[in-house]
């Protein structure tokens, strides 16, 4: 019978490509790890990985078998999961990951606070775009996401902390820069300046630029340029090259440059904003103490949603 210790050596394989770093971070030799896998395909009767190739890749029903192992695997670890919740609460290791459009102006809100209030939580933290992060939340390599929803991904669950308004960014000598508001309908693509793909605040971009009499414009054949970073374009419009759009938390970094923050014209178009777990995921307890951390560290503006608004989705 396969046991739980060889899918942790097959899913090891799989993640680093060669026998030798596997079974060092299984804290095993080399050819107790082979012999391992090996034993596998063999009460099993097919070959889980393909050896002639460098790195050692799956086989077609290697990557069927490497799914479901995954699971099991997840499975398996929340009874223990369960029994630690019972007796200890809020501490260990949490694996976050956080959307680049927010790392920047959200992170430094609530870090330091959630470091105090638990301080036996050790917090690891990276960046990472939404894409990846749903499928390390669905691979079990992340505990939670703070990214911008809906993801309408079944395997997931979504928990709301605000909705965050986006502004328009322009050049001083931009014609949007006497406007005190800005509608949809005024913005033309020609002068837009984009977050690269792979950024759900792109999309969020483009659908804002495609606002009803607008929606069957090519947007993408008139963009000016293209970045990974908001405060890329930011400099770059302050440099008198058109307008970009940037959420609430990045205005206070830009009140004193040279740019024009405007508001959008009512219904204002915004992201939501929340933590995202796998279905399995079973430490309610932290992802509310989070939750709570970082809603209490938002401006008081956010704390609330504005009065009329419309969510612009990402898919």
């Amino acid at each position: 019978m396969v046991t739980l210790t060889q899918l942790e050596y097959i899913v090891a394989v799989e993640k680093y490509g060669n026998f030798s770093t596997a079974a060092k971070s299984c804290h095993v030799t080399q050819p107790t790890l082979s012999m391992q896998i090996q034993k596998i395909e063999e009460e099993l009767g097919v070959l889980i990985f393909d050896r002639s190739k460098q790195p050692i890749q799956a086989t077609p029903i290697g990557r069927k078998i490497l799914d479901q192992s995954r699971v099991v695997l997840s499975q398996s670890a929340i009874i223990p999961e369960l029994i630690h919740q019972e007796k200890e609460g809020l501490d260990g290791e949490l694996r976050l990951a956080i959307i680049p459009t927010l790392a920047p102006y959200l992170l430094p809100l609530f870090l330091g606070d959630f470091a105090k209030r638990f301080p036996k939580v050790k917090l690891f933290v990276e960046e990472s775009k939404t894409d990846d992060i749903v499928k390390a939340l669905q691979q079990n390599q992340l505990d939670i996401g703070l990214v911008v929803t809906p993801l309408d991904e079944s395997s997931l669950k979504e928990h709301t902390l605000f909705q965050e308004p986006f502004y328009v960014y322009a050049s001083k000598d931009s014609a949007l820069a006497d406007k005190k508001v800005v509608a949809e309908g005024e913005l033309k693509e020609q002068d837009l300046l984009l977050l690269t793909e792979g950024h759900c605040m792109r999309e969020q971009m483009l659908k804002v630029c495609r606002h009803e009499g607008q929606r069957h414009s090519n947007v993408l054949a008139q963009v000016q340029f293209e970045s990974g970073s908001i405060e890329t374009l930011c400099h770059l419009v302050e440099r008198g090259n058109g307008y970009t759009m940037i959420p609430h938390l990045a205005r206070k970094w830009l009140d004193y440059r040279d740019g024009k923050i405007i508001p959008f014209a009512s219904p204002v178009p915004t992201r939501e904003v929340s933590l995202v777990v796998h279905r399995s995921f079973l430490r309610g307890a932290i992802l509310k103490a989070l939750g709570d951390c970082i809603k209490d560290n938002l401006p008081s503006e956010l704390a609330v949603s504005p009065k009329s608004f419309h969510t612009v989705s990402i898919r």
